[in-house]
């Protein structure tokens, strides 16, 4: 496989398609309850955020991928949508592994702090105009991207209409059950298997005269 760069890629793909929904699934599930990162919560649960903390990581990573395999099913159809979807995506992409981090931070400041002391820490570093507009705001930029290839994809006919509508159901979920317990804010990482896994699956069973060159209609 190493040998052709083209099956090389698409498994990658096919693979990553895969791969992140189900690391952000273990991530949500393994994270420790409450929408805040509260010293006391974060002390008691520090192996849970540690855990949940390198998924999410991971769950960023693989998203690269995503987005550049999404892009290459795209570049002849509409290579419009392609690039702007993949320039959205990866910046947000590369935001989201920013942000993650913070997790690790905020851990050793619960140990290290009284929750006082830790939460003011934390309060005036998320209010740095730094990490709003250089890091916070531009992750959302990740889901317009996404929608946007996804949406793409849907309108070129490579996947049904009903991929980029789990996708999009599985993003607002985490964002409307945030006061819930972490299995089911991970139900959305479910829809996102649903449509992504869907996708994986379609870039798997092509060939690589297909990848390589035209996408055909699903």
């Amino acid at each position: 496989m190493l040998k052709n760069p083209d099956t090389f890629r698409r498994v990658v793909a096919g693979i990553a398609l895969f791969a992140w929904p189900v690391l952000e699934f273990l991530a949500f599930f393994t994270s420790p309850p409450g929408a805040e990162h509260d010293p006391a919560i974060f002390r008691a649960n520090a192996t849970r955020v540690q855990v949940s903390g390198l998924l999410y990581v991971w769950a960023a990573l693989a998203l690269i991928p995503v987005v550049l395999a999404l892009a290459h099913l795209l570049r002849e159809r509409a290579p419009r949508a392609s690039g702007i979807g993949a320039a959205l995506g990866l910046i947000g992409a590369g935001c989201g592994l920013t942000l993650f981090t913070t997790d690790f931070y905020d851990l050793a400041l619960a140990q290290s702090l009284s929750d006082a002391q830790a939460t003011a820490v934390i309060k005036q570093a998320n209010g740095l105009w730094g990490f709003v507009y250089g890091m916070l705001l531009p992750g959302f930029l990740l889901h317009l991207g996404l929608v946007t290839l996804l949406v793409t994809v849907a309108v070129v006919k490579i996947a049904p209409w009903w991929v980029p509508v789990a996708a999009l159901a599985g993003t607002v979920v985490p964002f409307v059950t945030m006061q819930q317990a972490p299995a089911v804010q991970s139900i959305g990482s479910l829809l996102h298997l649903l449509a992504y896994g869907w996708l994986g699956l379609h870039v798997l069973r092509m060939t690589d005269a297909d990848w390589r060159g035209t996408t055909r209609p699903a």
